[in-house]
């Protein structure tokens, strides 16, 4: 069991420092979303290393989000805020390739990630797996509302995270099924075809303003 370094003022203070408040992310601020995927591990009843990775899940930047609030070669300073359990969930989600996470999902153990920087693996075991995929849940769930995604992605995210059941807590379970209702596939291609008519227009309409 790690020991916590600092108190949750000291967290928040130490993203502040390292100028997560300023930076650019859909959720508004950086701070704001990594905020946000804290509170909804903690309303799940996550254990308080999985609540302390959320608020810090990516300072070393991630496979989707390269920008690094803090040098992944710093990361002793995280262990001080956040301690070391938390701390190693915070840089395998940073370090892994999502797609070799997800593959876990159709087989049975050993489990293992791929390194998206040396391309090596990485075992994981049961309960890094549950912590990684509950922490993704929440990384997406967090940012949905103030995303403009398509609803074949949606439904793509809800099949994936429906096969993930068995790993989540009861409540993110509730709120997954809640956000990511199960949609006609008639309705899913209307919206793709919406889409696709979007963009088409937004060309023509670029090409006779520049003409």
């Amino acid at each position: 069991m790690s020991v916590r370094r600092t108190s949750p003022e000291g967290e928040l203070a130490f993203l502040a420092a390292a100028g997560a408040a300023e930076t650019a992310h859909p959720s508004g601020t950086l701070m704001a979303h990594l905020r946000g995927t804290r509170d909804l591990l903690a309303r799940w009843g996550c254990a308080s290393p999985l609540c302390a990775a959320g608020l810090y899940h990516s300072v070393y930047g991630t496979e989707a989000f390269r920008t690094a609030t803090v040098a992944p070669d710093e990361r002793e300073r995280i262990r001080e805020q956040i301690g070391a359990e938390a701390e190693h969930l915070v840089h395998l989600y940073g370090v892994i390739v999502r797609r070799s996470l997800y593959a876990n999902l159709a087989r049975q153990a050993p489990y293992h990630a791929v390194d998206r920087v040396t391309g090596e693996r990485i075992a994981l075991d049961v309960g890094e797996l549950r912590d990684l995929v509950t922490l993704d849940l929440a990384n997406r769930l967090e940012q949905l509302p103030r995303i403009d995604m398509s609803l074949w992605r949606i439904e793509a995210d809800r099949r994936l995270y429906a096969t993930a059941a068995h790993l989540l807590p009861a409540a993110a379970v509730a709120d997954m099924q809640r956000i990511y209702p199960r949609r006609s596939p008639l309705v899913v291609v209307a919206d793709g075809l919406f889409r696709l008519a979007r963009r088409l227009f937004g060309r023509g309409t670029a090409r006779l303003a520049r003409a």
